[in-house]
This record gives structure tokens, C-alpha cells and sequence, in this order.
């Protein structure tokens, strides 16, 4: 294992192409629907935990395609040199170690060309939060509820006889446009 501080560097990622066609073997489905997960923007979040010298360890977070704004799946891809020693897990329901998650994981390893460091406060933190204080940052928000949407201050007239006017102008440059 390489020095604490070694760990916290980008590191350069060698995943190709055709590494990744080697770990799917002969099905083309995984590609296609990874590719499908890969350019929709699913994957939320990725990057390594562990290197060695012989192999590093990745985790990502990729949104689930039929309930985005839930809890993303988690993979876990451990990458050496040679692909059929390469570990892939993914915590969706297809079980498989080519699921789309892991394949999109894999195309945004490879086309990205890096990794940052993810230690364990990057990711999803669970121990002592009751269900009802969890939040999902990736879940959908109102756009009235971001921080960054101003909300115009509405002018309230002070006086009956000018709101009065006011509705009234209104009122016949309306007509006046028909």
C-alpha cells in the first residue's frame, strides 16, 4: 500500500475501450444500456478508495433510471492490469457484475481519464441519522426551493384609490391589445 498521502492524489485511470468489451465478453446489452446510463448523467458520482500496486479500487454512485430520485446504486470496481481478475459490484437488483451501473461506471472512468480520492465523507454517511433526518442531495428539488432563484418582492399599494387606478389602467390596455 502506498503512502497515506499518495492516496489523496488524482490518479490516472487506464481503463480502455477495449478493456471494457474483454470484461462484458459476448453481450452486447450491458454496453448498449451503460452507454444509455453513461450519456443520460446517471453516474452522480465516482472515484477511488484504494490503490495498491496491483489493483485500485473505485466507488461510484449512479442514479437509478426508473426512480432517479432515490438512494443511486453503489458500485465498487476493482481494476488491475489483467481483466479477468477485475472485480465489479453493483448493489442493484440485476446481481450481475456487468449490470449498466457498472458499465456506465467503467465509461465515465475511461473518458474522464482521472480519479479523485473518496474517503469515507464523501460518500453517503448512515451511522446515527434516523430515516426521517435523511435527506437526498441528488433527489428532485422545487425550483422556488434553490438557494439561487430570487423571488421578486411583490409592490403592495398602500393606497385602495391608486390600486384601484392601477387595475383599471391594466384592465383597458388589455382591452385595448384585443
Amino acid at each position: 500500500m502506498a503512502n497515506a498521502d499518495d492516496c489523496r492524489d488524482d490518479i490516472r485511470v487506464n481503463i480502455t475501450l477495449v478493456d471494457i468489451l474483454d470484461y462484458v465478453g459476448d453481450s452486447v446489452r450491458p454496453i448498449r444500456e451503460g452507454c444509455a446510463v453513461f450519456d443520460a448523467g446517471h453516474v452522480v458520482c465516482i472515484g477511488y478508495t484504494e490503490k495498491a500496486d496491483c489493483a485500485v479500487t473505485y466507488c461510484g454512485y449512479v442514479l437509478q433510471s426508473s426512480h432517479p430520485g432515490q438512494i443511486p446504486h453503489k458500485t465498487s470496481l476493482t481494476i488491475s492490469a489483467d481483466v479477468s481478475k477485475w472485480v465489479c459490484i453493483c448493489s442493484c437488483k440485476a446481481g450481475t457484475s456487468r449490470c449498466k451501473h457498472i458499465i456506465a461506471s467503467m465509461l465515465t472512468l475511461n473518458r474522464s481519464g482521472n480519479a479523485s480520492y473518496l474517503s469515507c465523507t464523501d460518500t453517503v454517511q448512515a451511522w446515527g441519522i434516523t430515516k426521517s433526518e435523511r435527506t437526498a442531495p441528488w433527489g428532485a428539488k422545487r425550483t422556488d426551493d434553490l438557494c439561487c432563484v430570487n423571488h421578486p418582492k411583490k409592490i403592495m399599494p398602500t393606497d385602495k384609490t391608486m390600486e384601484n387606478n392601477i387595475l383599471m389602467e391594466s384592465f383597458h390596455r388589455i382591452l385595448k391589445g384585443n
